[in-house]
């Protein structure tokens, strides 16, 4: 009897991923890479991938990282917007 290990890092890649009807063999193809156990890997939660694979699976799913990544985002967010209140630093906008 095999048991599901939780993921070391949550995402939503698979979920958006079978929403846009693809498969992790088209995932692969279209980022270039001849086989598909990465974004196995990635889907799972074992591994986090590279800054630029991350942007390469973003594109090929049509969906922004933080959202692929949202539950790795969302706790990063909020410390940002701690420290801004913090220190009182706000982007100015033209």
């Amino acid at each position: 009897m095999s048991r599901k290990r939780k993921p070391i890092y949550p995402n939503q890649i698979r979920r958006y991923r079978r929403k846009r009807h693809l498969r992790l063999r088209d995932i692969a193809k279209l980022t270039g890479r001849s086989d598909a156990s990465h974004f196995s890997h990635w889907e799972k939660g074992r591994k986090l991938p590279t800054l630029t694979n991350a942007l390469k699976l973003s594109a090929a799913i049509g969906c922004p990282v933080e959202v692929l990544f949202w539950d790795h985002f969302q706790p990063i967010r909020k410390n940002i917007y701690a420290k801004r209140k913090k220190f009182n630093i706000y982007p100015e906008y033209d």
